[in-house]
């Protein structure tokens, strides 16, 4: 089995959760406890004033694609087949985007995915997963895709993160 922990996917997440989401929620609390290794297990990364959370980089929606923002990932079951982050004892999942962090209650999220998922329908492609389940290969997951504007039909807070510099895109039309 391949030790997932030496990939550059899980590098970024702890940079993000280690880094980036610390001096950007130090607006809210600047001085948050480092969860123990059991409560990693638990899906929890910070004990803060607001309570438990779960920090999530920014991810692909394809294995080669680029990192986004318009698509999050919710698993309902882990790479082993148990209850995954979305049955987390977390209070709060912090999602990491282009200019801050989306953070949305586990309990709202884990209602409106289970309102919006049908996992019982498997797709065969990542890119298909929206609303749907998928398996990646060799693995006993059940992920699934949701929007991020979903989460305007449930209470959530977004921290801009004042050293964000939006990057001017050329006008093709000029």
């Amino acid at each position: 089995m391949r030790d997932w922990t030496k990939s550059t996917s899980w590098k970024r997440g702890q940079d993000t959760e280690n880094g980036r989401f610390l001096r950007v929620f130090s607006l809210i609390d600047d001085n948050p406890r480092k969860a123990t290794m059991g409560d990693q297990m638990k899906h929890i990364d910070w004990h803060t004033l607001i309570g438990t959370i779960d920090v999530k980089a920014m991810k692909r929606v394809n294995r080669g694609g680029d990192l986004q923002t318009e698509f999050m990932w919710i698993e309902f079951r882990n790479r082993a087949g148990t209850n995954g982050w979305i049955f987390g004892k977390q209070d709060w999942i912090a999602f990491e985007m282009l200019d801050g962090f989306i953070l949305a209650r586990t309990k709202d999220l884990r209602d409106l995915a289970n309102q919006l998922c049908n996992t019982d329908v498997f797709v065969q492609r990542a890119g298909d997963a929206l609303y749907k389940a998928y398996q990646r290969k060799g693995n006993s997951d059940v992920i699934s895709m949701i929007r991020f504007s979903d989460l305007d039909q449930i209470p959530h807070m977004y921290i801009r993160d004042s050293d964000y510099v939006e990057v001017a895109k050329p006008n093709p039309f000029l």
